[in-house]
């Protein structure tokens, strides 16, 4: 870490709530959510030209297979804090996707939305995904929360394939059961995947309508309320809180720095801290900590990434906050490719070991455990 990162780092976690427990929560954005189908859909776009080699979650990400979760479960059980609790993931979870079969019978004119359960249905090995969801809460390693109800803006999504310059790549990746490419020869998208991103002050009333639809279709698969909310790819507007806390929605997860739309391309600035409250009396959680072992770029090996993040709990904890880790599920997929699944799931056991070795009275936690104790030491 360079000395202006560091810098960066150390003066980002002064603020908020302090802790002397040595907390760990592990955020992970994307479940539920499609992205490349397989391997062959992948090689097919690749060559018809859309720019599916240019990161790592288009070269890897896919929706999560029964293997992927059962996996990822072996890994967290191997492990055990002093209290005798394993690793905790809180996957943060979309509800549904593109209904591609009736976009495409409707010529690209309406947009359609299919719920997970359906989803599920058109992958191989994938038919126990929601159940092992609850598996893993049971469990006490994997508590699901809400990302939204679909990783697709709707309008632009619809307006890309009606009218872009680009559209017969998207249409292409349609028809392949696929998201997520940001160019198609020379034609660059807009970004289609930021789900509750407003083109206009117009579509928040949509977007109203889809975080209840998503509250609902949580409910029905878990049996409870979602509890914590991150935003898919690009901030919400700020409306939509009152419309989280009507779902259930107690805390958020906002980055430290969030500029959010106001409508009209016009934005304002927010700045976060760990146990900042909003009007509703929401909780804001902020992470401060990052490890996609799989990631394009910025670290060539597992151990740097390790290093990276031991490094930046030490930070978390030196200013007496939790380590609140992101890392996307990508990490820990192997539909597209299975050496991916395993790098991801090594580099996992080695930063899981380590960081007990490191920090004997380590704890783990779910950000709804973590936003408890917060609320409690308020009292």
């Amino acid at each position: 870490m360079s000395l202006i990162k560091d810098f960066k780092r150390n003066i980002s976690n002064i603020p908020g709530w302090n802790t002397k427990r040595k907390i760990v929560v592990i955020e992970s954005d994307d479940w539920g959510s499609v992205r490349t189908y397989d391997k062959d859909a992948f090689l097919k776009l690749k060559k018809y030209g859309l720019n599916v080699d240019s990161n790592h979650y288009n070269s890897f990400d896919s929706l999560e297979s029964n293997e992927d979760l059962n996996t990822l479960f072996s890994t967290l059980k191997e492990f055990k804090d002093f209290k005798g609790n394993s690793p905790i993931f809180t996957p943060m979870c979309i509800m549904g996707n593109p209904d591609f079969s009736k976009i495409l019978k409707s010529d690209f004119q309406n947009y359609y939305f299919q719920p997970l359960e359906e989803t599920l249905k058109e992958y191989p090995n994938h038919d126990q995904v929601i159940n092992l969801w609850k598996t893993g809460v049971n469990e006490k390693i994997f508590f699901p929360e809400l990302h939204g109800r679909e990783h697709v803006n709707v309008r632009r999504y619809l307006k890309i394939l009606q009218s872009h310059s680009g559209k017969e790549g998207l249409r292409y990746s349609l028809e392949l059961k696929s998201l997520g490419a940001s160019k198609f020869k020379n034609e660059d998208y807009p970004n289609y995947l930021g789900a509750l991103f407003p083109e206009s002050i117009e579509e928040v009333k949509e977007l109203h309508l889809q975080i209840q639809e998503a509250g609902k279709l949580f409910f029905r698969y878990l049996g409870h309320q979602p509890n914590c909310f991150i935003a898919p790819n690009a901030e919400e507007p700020k409306e939509l809180e009152s419309t989280l806390s009507g779902i259930g929605v107690k805390y958020l997860t906002r980055s430290k720095k969030r500029s959010y739309p106001i409508g009209n391309g016009q934005f304002k600035n927010e700045w976060n801290f760990i146990g900042r409250k909003n009007i509703h009396n929401q909780l804001i959680i902020t992470r401060n900590c990052f490890f996609e072992p799989v990631c394009f770029g910025e670290h060539n090996h597992i151990s740097s990434w390790v290093d990276s993040c031991l490094k930046e709990m030490e930070v978390a904890f030196f200013w007496n906050k939790p380590a609140i880790i992101s890392s996307h599920r990508v990490n820990y997929i192997g539909n597209i490719e299975p050496e991916n699944r395993e790098m991801g799931i090594k580099s996992l056991r080695i930063l899981i070991k380590k960081m007990i070795s490191k920090w004997p009275e380590i704890e783990f936690l779910s950000t709804k455990q973590l936003g408890e104790i917060i609320r409690q030491n308020e009292k």
